[in-house]
């Protein structure tokens, strides 16, 4: 026992831990107690040994573990995508309007010939006619029978003044007469060669010839009127029958035919409606508290829901100065450009820009709206990573010839920035993807 214990200490690495506040040695134990200590040595190396014989039972055959800095393998691209850049953009602030299209300037054409049958319509609803164009023809035969009538009497009324002229110049001509001879006796008279009562009967002629004279200028006069009616007459019977073909005062477009063939014309009884120039208006109602918003000369823009082929750019033309008393509103009169695609009675939307501003304005189709109602955009990152980003909107900017709709975002984005515009109803927040132009 002494021989082993003045032997060499066993290596550090196979001595067991021992809790030397659990267990005391003293020199004095130590010599004492031999025995206990070996025995205590030989179970730790014991079990140390067991230990490791185990762990190589259980980790034999296995690969080593993969070391935690291998690299992960690169993302791959989900879905191929289109963006677009958030951009500014002047916003404008509107009022959502609604109302019937109508004429500017809806005229009547009615006949100035009364009393004759209509012969003919040359126009339909909806056909352009031409300042001067034919509209309808009268039967104007009556009108011919009685212009041919006139005429014939307008002869009369020339002979007859071609008669009292001659008359006057015959009446003339004895007054001329009457005088000479008048003259001649009185030189006889002076010589006592006629009598004085012969004298006075010549005188008496001189008067009489003068009167037939005052009366036949008179006459002369009379005829002459009597070719001034007939002329008259004439003139008026060739004006109605210029009216026989009923024009178009204006250029236009026909609304509505009012007569057929066969109607007897009257001159307030009109043939045909007439939309001056074509030009049509917006009658639309605002409510009395949102009239201070709208201005003379205001833009509006203009969409059908019944025809989307229909959105136009029309004006506040006026307010109509009277608000209704019943309801509180107005009529807001919004002009038109000219369209194959309004007539007037249809309803149409408008929305009147009230003020603008400038803002960040992305395109339409980037919006995702989710199921708790907000709304989010894709938003493309470094390596083609998007990111799920909600937003906040505003006005809407509806489409325009080729530039597509759009809307403001009011908060959520930057400019600059770029967001997924295709293909984002099936992207997650994190999906790598393709960017095609």
């Amino acid at each position: 026992m002494q021989n082993i214990e003045s032997s060499d200490p066993l290596p550090p690495a196979a001595v067991p831990t021992v809790n030397q506040d659990t267990i005391h040695y003293s020199e004095a134990t130590a010599g004492r107690e031999p025995r206990r200590r070996w025995s205590g040595v030989l179970l730790g190396l014991g079990a140390g040994v067991l230990l490791t014989l185990v762990g190589t039972q259980l980790l034999g055959g296995r690969e080593t573990a993969p070391s935690d800095t291998t690299e992960a393998p690169p993302a791959v691209a989900t879905q191929t995508v289109t963006v677009a850049a958030v951009t500014p953009a002047t916003v404008a602030d509107t009022l959502a309007i609604n109302g019937s299209v109508q004429a500017t300037d809806l005229l009547t054409i009615a006949p100035q010939a009364s009393g004759l049958q209509i012969r003919q319509i040359l126009v339909r609803e909806g056909d352009a006619v031409s300042a001067g164009q034919a509209i309808a023809t009268l039967d104007d035969a009556t009108l011919q029978a009685d212009l041919r009538q006139a005429q014939a009497q307008l002869s009369v009324s020339q002979a007859q003044v071609t008669q009292r002229r001659a008359a006057l110049a015959q009446a003339q001509a004895s007054l001329t007469e009457a005088q000479a001879t008048l003259a001649r006796n009185q030189t006889l008279a002076d010589r006592g060669a006629i009598s004085q009562q012969e004298l006075g009967s010549l005188r008496t002629q001189t008067v009489t010839a003068q009167e037939s004279i005052s009366l036949s200028r008179a006459e002369v006069e009379s005829a002459e009127a009597g070719v001034r009616s007939q002329q008259a007459v004439i003139d008026r019977l060739q004006t109605q029958l210029t009216q026989t073909t009923v024009r178009a005062p204006v250029s236009g477009t026909v609304a509505e035919r009012l007569a057929t063939v066969g109607d007897v014309s009257a001159t307030g009884s009109p043939i045909v409606t007439l939309i001056q120039n074509n030009q049509l208006k917006l009658a639309a109602e605002v409510p009395q508290a949102q009239l201070d918003r709208v201005a003379i000369g205001a833009p509006v823009t203009i969409t059908s829901n019944a025809d989307g082929r229909l959105q136009l750019q029309g004006t506040v033309q006026s307010i109509d100065p009277v608000v209704d008393a019943a309801t509180r509103v107005a009529t807001v009169n919004v002009s038109l450009p000219p369209s194959d695609l309004l007539r007037p009675g249809i309803f149409l939307r408008g929305e009147i820009t009230t003020s603008s501003r400038q803002g960040l304005t992305i395109p339409a189709t980037a919006l995702q709206p989710q199921p708790d109602g907000n709304t989010q955009v894709f938003v493309l990152g470094e390596g083609n990573v998007v990111t799920a980003r909600t937003v906040d909107l505003g006005n809407r900017i509806a489409a325009s010839g080729d530039q597509a709709a759009r809307v403001e975002i009011l908060q959520g984005l930057q400019s600059g920035e770029q967001v997924v515009t295709s293909g984002v109803g099936f992207l997650q927040d994190g999906d790598v993807v393709t960017v095609v132009e």
